[in-house]
């Protein structure tokens, strides 16, 4: 059985009834990441990956299905939580491209007119909720209270595997505040938001990666209101995405033409290189060729790309050298984009051959992989678990390119 056929065979494996787990609240049913295992519940930035395969499989009911959780939490909490498990805090906010990628696919006016205004609603929590000190960009944060951090600060502490010396001069209830940011940005843990020794100083940046989505999603939902013929309303969106652009490109572009996280209390760039600084690119925020490749050359490895360049201290799952199906799929569609159109195709002939590989010496498909051995990649804060998710989802969307 090849890959593509085990995927058609599994995916309906990850589905999952709102009985299931007593979720009889949800309105359908939805997919989970995996089939077995730990993750089990519905996961708002997986499901967006997942989305990805099912379309280019040509599964539209069970897309639509997976965005109706999306609009159900919306509705009723405002915002779409981590999971449904997790009403905490949220993640990557990729609702809006999830609507625009199912209408790509369709061509169903309805299907704008029936997610645009919860996917308006959802910008309402990334402006208001999420704000940074710099008017017009958003950022990372925690949605517990100080008395909820400080009780749960030995937890975190356990999973990341401890903290250094000058972590730990940190007060507890600011560094669990960090970490618990850190997970709303899908990223955990990693070493993006290092600064002066400290590795969770997220809520001193506004991220790269985040700002970049919103950009797309206010473009997006300005591209969706004019088909509906709602002009005014889409001119208001439209104007959000330049203001937001040129703001990315004041605070977080350095003198080499790229991108980085930004620290607005110590105003500096991020001390790490990741691939978060291919979203800008990936996003419509720049169409620069050169400073597309300078990032993608520094995190390529010999069968794909790195989450972050080497650099000592930096430790952690979402760090060097281990790949991620979402920063391969924003890789890819930087690359595109800018016009890179050769790295794109190696990015993606390399990233198809790893998943293969590991799945005929195992017979599964992995959360992540590592680019330089082509085997699962080690995993500091838990074992690596089996996954269809996002990496069947990028694996399909790749595969259904054809040749």
């Amino acid at each position: 059985m090849t890959t593509h056929e085990f995927i058609l065979k599994n995916w309906i494996t990850s589905v999952r009834d709102p009985n299931f787990n007593n979720k009889k609240y949800l309105p359908n049913k939805y997919m989970t990441p995996s089939a077995d295992g730990v993750f089990q519940n519905f996961y708002y930035w997986d499901t967006y990956f997942i989305n990805v395969g099912l379309l280019a499989d040509g599964d539209i009911e069970m897309a639509r299905n997976n965005l109706n959780i999306m609009d159900y939490f919306v509705r009723e909490q405002g915002f779409i939580p981590n999971a449904d498990h997790l009403l905490y805090g949220s993640q990557p906010p990729l609702f809006t491209r999830g609507i625009f990628d199912l209408y790509s696919k369709t061509k169903d006016i309805n299907d704008i007119k029936k997610y645009i205004e919860s996917a308006i609603k959802e910008l309402q929590f990334w402006y208001k909720k999420r704000e940074s000190k710099i008017l017009g960009l958003s950022q990372y944060k925690c949605g517990f209270s100080e008395d909820f951090c400080i009780n749960n600060w030995k937890y975190f502490c356990d999973r990341v595997g401890g903290y250094n010396e000058v972590e730990l001069s940190m007060p507890k209830v600011e560094m669990t505040q960090n970490t618990y940011a850190i997970a709303e940005s899908g990223w955990d843990m990693n070493s993006r938001f290092l600064s002066k020794g400290n590795r969770f100083n997220i809520l001193k940046f506004v991220g790269v990666d985040l700002n970049s989505i919103l950009c797309d999603a206010e473009t997006k939902i300005s591209i969706m209101l004019e088909i509906i013929g709602d002009k005014n309303r889409s001119n208001i969106f439209k104007t959000k995405a330049k203001q937001r652009q040129k703001l990315i490109d004041k605070y977080m572009l350095n003198k080499d033409n790229v991108y980085f996280d930004y620290n607005f209390v110590d105003k500096e760039h991020s001390s790490l290189l990741s691939a978060a600084s291919l979203y800008p690119y990936a996003l419509g925020v720049s169409k620069n060729k050169e400073g597309c490749l300078c990032v993608f050359n520094k995190l390529k490895e010999k069968h794909g790309i790195s989450s972050s360049e080497k650099k000592e201290g930096a430790c952690f799952q979402w760090d060097y050298p281990n790949m991620w199906p979402p920063i391969v799929y924003f890789a890819y569609n930087a690359l595109i984009n800018t016009g890179s159109f050769e790295e794109a195709k190696w990015l993606r002939k390399e990233y198809m051959h790893t998943v293969e590989k590991v799945y005929k010496e195992t017979g599964r498909l992995w959360e992540k992989y590592n680019p330089i051995t082509v085997k699962t990649s080690y995993n500091k804060e838990y074992d690596t678990p089996t996954m269809l998710g996002w990496t069947a989802g990028i694996y399909e969307y790749f595969y259904m390119m054809g040749e």
